[in-house]
């Protein structure tokens, strides 16, 4: 349930009965944890133990987007619940962002340096500047929870992107590696922009786009399961991640 949830929750309001929300973390252990990580920590999807949780600035603004989910963003809605278990999930959702997050273990100003010495805005973008090779990273500490994060930078093809795309339907095979074979024999290896039955998009390794209709193609391999991001294993220390996945963890688009 990937929840790209960045707003204020309503505060003045006060807590909900301490029954509701237990019954309340017995639904969201079942049905969210996993992608919002246990105690809503953040895993694939964001964080929700913090103040602020996007598109849910009221009570029933949280419970629409519990139960119609957002699609696009791989968030499916949840129609089996009773009103009274919304309800509950909704008190637990709201309890935890008075928890608030634990702090980073890194230090995230080391992690920009580190960020930039592994030459990750060749690819990525933040803040309008760098590569837009990969995801783009300006609204990435909102986005994904620290473990996610850290998982995405040693091991990439463990951790693949799901669910930021803004065009419906694309939301689960962004960044897909292809290779393509054109009809003179030249090979392109990139990552899929967009397709259909006729055509295909790809953007090259050297950030060069590229259209082409099917038939006139010797090959078309897809290569599901894989990332053309290195991964960082043993080429970083732990402090050295830790410091770069807390300064990603900064990164929420609002200055």
């Amino acid at each position: 349930m990937i929840l790209p949830l960045v707003l204020a929750l309503t505060m003045q309001s006060p807590p909900a009965p301490a029954r509701d929300v237990q019954e309340g973390k017995k639904l969201f252990d079942g049905m969210c944890a996993r992608c919002h990580g246990i105690d809503g920590t953040g895993d694939e999807g964001p964080a929700l133990n913090r103040a602020t949780l996007a598109r849910a600035g009221t009570e029933d603004a949280l419970r629409d987007v519990i139960r119609d989910g957002i699609p696009d963003r791989g968030m499916p809605r949840v129609r089996r619940l009773s009103d009274a278990e919304l309800a509950q999930l909704v008190a637990y959702v709201r309890s935890l962002g008075r928890t608030g997050g634990a702090p980073a273990r890194g230090d995230a100003e080391r992690g920009r340096a580190v960020y930039t010495r592994l030459g990750c805005a060749a690819c990525h973008i933040v803040d309008g500047e760098g590569g837009s090779f990969g995801p783009e990273l300006t609204e990435i500490g909102v986005q994904r929870g620290a473990g996610y994060l850290k998982q995405s930078v040693i091991g990439p093809a463990e951790a693949l992107p799901r669910g930021l795309s803004l065009v419906p339907g694309r939301g689960f095979a962004e960044y897909l590696p292809v290779q393509i074979v054109t009809s003179d024999g030249r090979v392109v290896r990139g990552v899929r922009i967009n397709e259909d039955p006729f055509t295909i998009q790809v953007r090259d390794t050297n950030n060069q786009f590229h259209s082409y209709r099917k038939s006139e193609l010797k090959d078309v391999q897809k290569e599901f399961g894989k990332s053309l991001m290195p991964g960082f294993r043993g080429r970083v220390t732990d402090a050295e991640l830790d410091d770069l996945v807390a300064y990603l963890s900064t990164l929420r688009g609002v200055k």
